[in-house]
């Protein structure tokens, strides 16, 4: 009987043994399978945040082309109201109203009009009837007045039509 007891413990410790390398073999697996889980979740994490960085470097790059032609665009407005400052007697803030209105009317950028009166564009003048300083101030209070103040007109002054303020398109 004692070998009995003796060869059961052996069966007993061998089934035990067999367990135990089955269950390391599971966990040896299931540490590669965390592993290969982290290095993917790592990846993912570096592919977003590349993402996330050139996402912020375009967006950079275009807030950077914004203010260059802000910059490009103030500039021709600058000189389009010295312009016509200059060669009509207006305020800095008549000029810029000037300019303002013809852009509406015309349904055109305010540097796109800028540009063809600082350049003398012959499709665009300023057209005065009487002083311009005294002109502006009674368009906008509409008072009269608008259609013999200064106002921007087109080269076709037949189809055009004074606004508010004299301005004409």
């Amino acid at each position: 009987m004692s070998e009995r007891p003796r060869s059961d413990l052996t069966t007993r410790l061998r089934v035990l043994d067999s367990l135990l390398t089955a269950v390391d073999d599971g966990l040896t697996s299931f540490k590669r399978l965390l592993a290969e889980i982290h290095a993917e979740i790592s990846q993912l994490r570096h592919e977003e945040e590349e993402q996330s960085r050139d996402e912020e470097i375009q967006a950079l790059r275009r807030e950077v082309e914004q203010l260059r032609e802000g910059l490009t665009s103030r500039a021709v407005i600058e000189r389009a109201k010295g312009v016509l400052m200059q060669s009509n007697g207006v305020t800095a803030d008549e000029a810029f109203d000037l300019l303002n209105e013809m852009s509406q009317r015309r349904h055109r950028k305010l540097r796109d009009v800028a540009a063809e009166v600082a350049n003398g564009v012959p499709g665009t003048r300023l057209a005065t009837g009487q002083a311009p300083s005294t002109a502006l101030p009674r368009a906008r209070a509409g008072e009269g007045g608008a259609e013999t103040g200064p106002r921007l007109v087109s080269a076709d002054a037949s189809a055009t039509r004074p606004g508010p303020s004299g301005l004409t398109t």
